[in-house]
């Protein structure tokens, strides 16, 4: 019977460590234990694709026929205001002036980017130049609106802008010649004008201090007439290159070169660019003969701006096409003869002939 007893309990005592055993090799979670971290090798980043950048796209010289050996026009406007006249245009033909050049495909430049021949216009359209002389009210004009000074919208500036504004591609370009005393005509304002003009990206323009006819004059009193207009705006627009001349009357002084460059009372003056009064459209700044001491411009009067819009859209083989690169000349071949290739190396530029 002991013998029996002691078997039993020798497999009870077995029996249990087996259990015991089982259950040290099982694993058992707390509640609120995380599971367990399990490190998986992972793939390198694979390294990024870079795409590269779509090439600029350049238009095809013979697509938009271009001829940058053609003419181009510099126009002029005196007195802008209510009347009519040989010298005078009302605020509604102004900006009737505008959206004819627009239509027919004219964009705005400035005088300073012929002259330097650093053309920036849309590919196919044609550059023109718009130039005001004598500085007078019609040209800028404040007004107070509830309470406010803005700028007349009937003024030359005010239509100009406004134009601006609903027509982007069209630009903002423009140079006004002023006079010495109160350029644009309002005493208590006249500063703020020129600095608000040059603020606009257009510019301002030399027109002697008294509009004398220079021929009559000294050159010492050229160069204070020049010089003395230097000094008025760079102390009010501190920094600004007041560069191209508008010959009063279209008239020079005895030595072309005393209206080119000169000195007076310590301020010295050089002009890029001097403009006639008439009559005609000016040469490409890469063209044979181009001479920037000697540009003429057309007089806006009805009879006169039709004239030449007519001229260009009868011969447009006569008119300045952009290739839209200010880096390169485009011509068909048929123009070759009329470029100055020492002006297209003098300006960095590079010549494309085509047939």
């Amino acid at each position: 019977m002991k013998l029996k007893t002691r078997y039993i309990i020798l497999v009870v005592i077995l029996v249990f460590a087996l259990i015991l055993t089982g259950c040290s090799t099982k694993q058992v979670q707390n509640p609120g234990e995380k599971e367990p971290n399990i490190s998986i090798k992972e793939e390198p980043n694979p390294a990024p694709v870079i795409e590269p950048e779509p090439e600029e796209t350049k238009i095809d010289p013979v697509l938009v026929k271009a001829n940058e050996a053609g003419q181009i026009m510099i126009l002029e406007w005196h007195t802008i205001g209510e009347q009519e006249g040989r010298w005078a245009r009302t605020y509604t033909n102004f900006r009737k002036d505008l959206e004819v050049l627009y239509e027919k495909g004219y964009r705005l430049v400035s005088l300073r980017d012929v002259v330097t021949n650093n053309i920036q216009v849309e590919a196919g359209y044609t550059p023109v130049v718009l130039t005001f002389d004598d500085g007078t009210e019609g040209h800028f004009r404040y007004i107070e609106q509830d309470g406010k000074r803005i700028i007349d919208p009937n003024s030359a500036v005010g239509v100009l802008k406004a134009f601006a504004e609903e027509h982007p591609d069209f630009g903002l370009e423009a140079t006004f010649y002023i006079n010495y005393y109160t350029p644009f005509r309002q005493k208590d304002s006249w500063q703020d004008k020129l600095k608000e003009v040059v603020a606009l990206g257009m510019d301002l323009g030399n027109h002697t201090v008294n509009h004398e006819k220079l021929s009559t004059l000294s050159q010492e009193k050229v160069a204070e007439e020049l010089a003395r207009m230097v000094k008025m705006v760079q102390e009010v627009v501190p920094g600004y290159e007041l560069d191209t001349l508008a010959l009063p009357h279209g008239i020079n002084p005895k030595e072309v070169n005393w209206a080119v460059s000169g000195e007076y009372d310590g301020t010295k003056y050089h002009n890029k660019a001097i403009l006639l009064v008439g009559s005609g459209p000016i040469k490409s700044p890469a063209a044979k003969g181009y001479d920037p001491t000697k540009l003429p411009r057309i007089q806006v009067f009805q009879e006169e701006f039709d004239k030449w819009l007519n001229y260009f859209d009868n011969n447009p083989e006569k008119r300045y096409i952009s290739d839209g690169d200010p880096s390169t000349i485009s011509i068909p071949e048929s123009e070759k003869d009329k470029l100055d290739e020492g002006l297209i190396i003098k300006d960095n530029k590079e010549l494309i002939i085509y047939n």
